[in-house]
């Protein structure tokens, strides 16, 4: 049987050392903070910028929130980041995607201080992590990364050796996620491969996902992992969130109160038939979320150091 990571545990860990970091910034008269900028109210957003919010007030940052209405003009938009690139007491920006159609993700994304862009966003940020220089990594593929180092140091490995030459598949190509977990494992001196739906149209998952010591999947497609995709004694990151209808011992979908189909949160691993082969593996709900916002804060503290000239 497979470890099951705590990733909550971790989370909670992480959460300590902001608060302690927070404070010590606090007690030479600095306070982190953190803009989120949501154009219009995308209901996933609106989630998202809640929990921002919430994790602001546990560690101890000023939030800002800007929320212009769904019909602002790109121009508009853009004046709002140059407001926070501007203002001393925002350390870091993030915009909430999506934007309404007429407003260029790109050229939000591009008005953004290259200093402030906390979930790497930015070309610039983005080349410097391919690139492996200093930056600021994006929340979710660095939580994946944070989550194999503690894993690593509670079993007593030392992050070079637990690295190199490490078999890695990445199962996912997003901007967002796939690419830049490959760019970080890389630059750990992994040896990456990236698969994709086009990997998977072509009958082609298995031979790579068969030969990774470290598999991480973020296609989005629930339960797209069996168990007769993943190696014996793998650790197995799931990255995904899928909503699926809860079914009774039928197939049928189970009906709630109300009469609408029941759902349950799972990821892109048939966890209850890998777990059994993999050396260790990340829960959903309650995994890799579960360190994300942690990453994104992290980063926060780093850019409000920098502003401070530390």
């Amino acid at each position: 049987m497979g470890q099951v990571i705590d990733c909550v545990a971790i989370g909670d860990v992480l959460m300590k050392e902001l608060v302690a970091e927070t404070e010590a910034l606090k007690a030479k008269g600095i306070t982190p903070g953190i803009a989120t900028l949501l154009v219009g109210d995308d209901f996933g957003s609106k989630m998202y910028r809640g929990q921002v919010e919430k994790f602001c007030e546990e560690a101890g940052f000023v939030y800002f929130n800007e929320n212009p209405p769904a019909d602002v003009d790109e121009a508009g938009v853009i004046e709002i980041v140059k407001k926070l690139n501007a203002d001393p007491a925002v350390s870091g920006i993030l915009p909430l995607r999506p934007f309404p159609e007429h407003i260029s993700d790109s050229a939000v994304i591009n008005s953004i201080d290259v200093n402030k862009d906390i979930d790497c966003f930015h070309p610039y940020n983005s080349g410097k992590m391919a690139l492996g220089e200093p930056t600021f990594p994006p929340a979710t593929p660095s939580a994946v990364i944070e989550i194999l180092d503690r894993y690593a140091a509670e079993k007593g490995i030392d992050n070079k050796d637990f690295y190199e030459g490490a078999e890695i598949v990445v199962v996912g190509h997003s901007n967002t996620v796939g690419k830049p977990a490959a760019f970080l494992a890389l630059n750990r001196n992994a040896t990456v491969t990236v698969a994709h739906v086009f990997t998977s149209m072509k009958g082609n998952l298995g031979k790579h996902t068969l030969g990774a010591d470290i598999l991480i999947v973020a296609a989005g497609k629930a339960g797209l992992i069996t168990a007769d995709l993943v190696k014996e004694g793998a650790i197995v990151i799931d990255v995904g969130i899928n909503r699926v209808n809860v079914l009774d011992e039928a197939g049928e979908p189970v009906l709630n109160e109300k009469g609408k189909p029941k759902t349950r949160t799972v990821g892109d691993v048939d966890f209850d038939a890998v777990e059994p082969k993999t050396k260790a593996i990340t829960p959903v709900p309650g995994g890799v979320g579960s360190v994300t916002n942690r990453m994104l804060m992290r980063n926060a503290l780093k850019a409000c150091k920098i502003a401070n000239g530390m």
